[in-house]
């Protein structure tokens, strides 16, 4: 095997176990149990090897939140596939989406501390996690508007921004408005409520004399993430 591709197959390989490495410590104590040793110790490698690779903790959590395991990756044929046939098909393709997210999030522990570290404060490493958790949530909502003439970001900024913050009281197991955010049921109200507003969402952007929605060619059913 050539020296390039064993290079590239080891680096890769590493990279896979430093990822790994990095979501049992978050599970395991949230961002403030992450360091360097613990990584190198957890991954079995140098500590050298990790600042080659990411340059540091920050570096390392910005590449991990760009992975697309939490926040997802759409391809431009995938996008091309989710595009509403009719304005109607909008408002189940943003609750979807949305409601699919969240519900990543609340399956995996290291997902939840992570959105946890989003609301800390005076943490350096905090901010790069809300950076880059924001950045992606910005590329998905601009991905996935599909309208032109309407202020999606401010919507998505609160409904999603709601769901943060829910997740993030179900993590420390508080309820809100007497909802039972660590039970399924509970969930199931908050699901149903928030697909009942992008529902009103869609409506309004179909009525709407100054929003223009990308619909596509009928041929494809939407596919979900």
């Amino acid at each position: 095997m050539p020296s390039t591709q064993k290079h590239t197959r080891n680096r890769t390989a590493t990279t896979q176990r430093i990822v790994d490495a990095l979501e049992e410590l978050l599970a395991e104590g949230g961002i403030d149990g992450v360091s360097i040793s613990l990584l190198a110790q957890k991954a079995d490698i140098s500590k050298v090897l990790i600042y080659r690779y990411f340059g540091g903790l920050d570096g390392l959590f910005d590449y991990y939140l760009r992975l697309g395991r939490i926040v997802p990756q759409y391809s431009v044929a995938l996008l091309e596939q989710m595009r509403p046939i009719t304005p109607t098909d909008l408002a189940p393709i943003w609750s979807g989406q949305a409601l699919q997210l969240f519900r990543r999030v609340r399956a995996s522990r290291s997902a939840r501390e992570l959105l946890m570290a989003t609301v800390k404060e005076h943490n350096p490493l905090a901010d790069v996690v809300s950076q880059a958790q924001d950045a992606e949530l910005t590329r998905m909502v601009g991905q996935l508007a599909f309208v032109e003439g309407a202020d999606y970001q401010a919507t998505s900024a609160v409904l999603l921004g709601a769901l943060s913050h829910l997740t993030i009281q179900a993590q420390q197991n508080r309820p809100m408005i007497g909802i039972d955010l660590r039970t399924e049921a509970g969930w199931q109200r908050i699901e149903a409520a928030v697909s009942l507003i992008y529902k009103a969402l869609g409506r309004l952007a179909t009525d709407s004399t100054t929003t223009q929605i990308a619909t596509r060619p009928q041929g494809f059913e939407t596919t979900s993430w």
